[in-house]
């Protein structure tokens, strides 16, 4: 294998970044707050949408779940959402080289574009690939994500087989405000600034971030050359309260960008090869309270965008093109008839228009309708999920989808949930219609899965369990000619996830093992390890938070016969404040700078420093 060529990092940077981190961790140690925030934190109750649709606390949830908060984020500073989900259980990440360049997220085994992803409830997928481009969406952006692993088709329609990732775009109180820059590795730049603004009983938040970097090398093809990128995304989210029980909230968000790339398709000299990106999201969503016969209800509609666009260009030649348009309505109303049962209704359209493409397809549109039921008893001991779902896909077929769970509270720290849920995918227009290679006798892909997981608490010990297993059929698959209904899969895995805090700090640690089998092949799904292990340590000195983590992934295989060796990572970082207005924000990724590949042929930054000031009145 080719050595990786690394380039060199300035000086003056290197100084920068080695200087603060240094300092940071000899400052006098007056305290450890670890604890005390861990403390304060678990006082607050943690709130998800996804699990369900509505507002539910995390506890009640009868699902596999994890939510990122802005506060990790804020000490985590990651250069991409990507970052963020590579240190959880059964994900796997792929990137066809570094920032900027593709990548894939495979969810518990599952194939990349069975994860369905959502920004602030719209869907954000291409309606021609299928799957979803996060490299354009900055962390500055995000106030949370909450993932949601296992399938919520049930709840949210097509895609969600390995489960749902919905990224919630930032929040800020109207005054509220801040600017920041960083610098970095290939000479990497980050300008971002946010605002809150108040508007009588309503506020509005406008963030904005700019990243460019000349980048490294991505491809081993023989020919050494830098490929750069720059983005500049955009979000306005706000709600205004119209009365005591009628609520507006809106949501407008613009990404876009270029990033540098190496073909397997065209000269490898000629470098200027590029891909323009340019995605945008808007939502207008009313939430209405009201009390019949007792019976509490929040009605929810909304309706919304997302475009999606992407143009390759060799050399200065385009290559076409290929732009998706989702308009979207949702009607969903919850129910809580007493304190331990409530019921949600809801009604989902959309339609996918690939009409502005370059490309000519037989069929430029689709039209999506799904209705679903869904109802929730939270009892003292015991619990139970059921949830049904028609949906009718144009072109394609209808597919009737459900989620049964169950949950018992083995004491008042510990409880044991099992659940079986079906899935599906909807074929893209691609595996449909792509000229040459359609194929419009598809159907969708079909999924059935078991979970059981324990969770359990004790002393400042949250520790957990999981088991799942997963039969995919009718999926689709290239033949070399065009796509077909020809493979089953079976995924067997396990999960185990523990947290522990002391006077010291907080351990976080979780392991995986997914077995992803093709029944045809007997072969392992490619770019899927079998084994990850990810520890992370986070301490306060003084004012100063810390972290360390170590990722392990184990070897996968590849396209082709080719087999992926396994790597470590081991990732630095703090965020301290300098003043009440100032914090400094430092990151070492892969600080033993290992040579590693996710994807054949494609090669992995080595070690990058990173370092920012914010200045903000919050």
């Amino acid at each position: 294998m080719k050595v990786i060529q690394k380039k060199q990092v300035n000086n003056f940077k290197k100084t920068a970044i080695l200087l603060a981190l240094s300092t940071a961790i000899s400052m006098p140690v007056m305290a450890f707050e670890a604890a005390d925030k861990v403390a304060e934190e678990a006082k607050v109750e943690r709130m998800t949408i996804t699990a369900t649709r509505s507002a539910l606390n995390i506890d009640d949830a009868l699902t596999s779940q994890i939510v990122i908060t802005r506060q990790d984020i804020d000490l985590l500073n990651p250069l991409s959402i990507t970052d963020l989900l590579s240190s959880l259980p059964s994900i796997d990440i792929s990137n066809n080289g570094g920032k900027g360049q593709s990548s894939s997220i495979f969810m518990r085994g599952t194939n990349s574009d069975h994860t369905l992803v959502l920004v602030d409830g719209v869907r954000v997928s291409s309606a021609t690939l299928g799957s979803t481009s996060l490299n354009t969406i900055s962390p500055e952006m995000i106030e949370r994500i909450e993932v949601v692993q296992g399938p919520r088709a049930a709840l949210w329609g097509s895609d969600a087989i390995g489960g749902v990732i919905q990224i919630f775009t930032r929040q800020l109180e109207g005054g509220e405000h801040f600017v920041g820059a960083s610098i970095g590795t290939d000479e990497y730049r980050k300008y971002k600034a946010g605002i809150g603004i108040s508007h009588g009983e309503g506020q509005t938040t406008v963030s904005v971030s700019h990243e460019r970097a000349d980048g490294y090398d991505v491809k081993d093809d023989g020919v050494t050359d830098n490929d750069g990128y720059k983005f500049t995304s955009i979000a306005i989210r706000g709600q205004q309260k119209v009365s005591q029980d009628f609520v507006l909230d809106w949501l407008f968000s613009n990404d876009q960008g270029e990033s540098e790339y190496d073909s397997s398709y065209n000269n490898p000299d000629q470098l200027e090869n590029l891909t323009d990106t340019n995605s945008h999201a808007w939502l207008v969503r009313a939430n209405y309270q009201s009390e019949i016969s007792d019976v509490k209800n929040t009605t929810v509609f909304s309706v919304g965008q997302n475009r999606d666009s992407s143009d390759t260009i060799f050399g200065t030649e385009s290559q076409g093109l290929y732009e998706t348009r989702r308009n979207q309505v949702s009607l969903v109303n919850n129910s809580q008839f007493t304190n331990n049962f409530q019921m949600n209704v809801g009604f989902d359209y959309y339609q996918d228009d690939v009409s502005k493409s370059t490309q000519t397809y037989e069929d430029e549109k689709r039209d999506v309708t799904g209705t679903f039921l869904h109802a929730l008893y939270s009892g003292e001991v015991v619990s139970f999920e059921g949830t049904a779902r028609h949906d009718n896909v144009s072109g394609v077929d209808s597919e009737n989808t459900f989620n049964l769970g169950a949950g018992f509270k083995i004491s008042e720290d510990s409880r044991f949930v099992i659940n079986y849920g079906t899935g599906f995918k909807v074929p893209t227009f691609n595996n449909l219609y792509f000229p040459g290679s359609d194929n419009p006798d598809l159907t969708s892909e079909l999924s059935e899965t078991t979970e059981m997981f324990f969770e359990t608490s004790f002393s400042n010990v949250n520790a957990s369990i999981n088991i799942y297993y997963s039969n995919i059929k009718d999926l689709i698959v290239w033949n070399a000619t065009k796509s077909e209904n020809i493979d089953s899969v079976k995924i067997k895995g396990a999960e185990l996830s523990m947290d522990y805090t002391s006077s010291g700090g907080k351990h976080e640690a979780n392991f995986s093992y997914t077995d992803a089998e093709d029944q045809s092949t007997n072969e392992q799904l490619v770019r899927r390890a079998k084994e990850k292990f990810n520890y992370k340590f986070t301490t306060s000195i003084n004012v100063a938070d810390i972290f360390a983590e170590y990722k392990f992934v184990g070897s996968r295989s590849d396209r082709y016969g080719v087999d992926l060796d396994a790597y470590q990572l081991v990732n630095i970082g703090l965020n301290a404040p300098l003043s009440k207005s100032i914090v400094l924000n430092a990151r070492a990724s892969n600080l033993l700078d290992k040579e590693y590949q996710t994807a054949n042929g494609y090669f992995t930054q080595g070690r990058a420093l990173y370092i920012g000031v914010t200045y903000q009145n919050f």
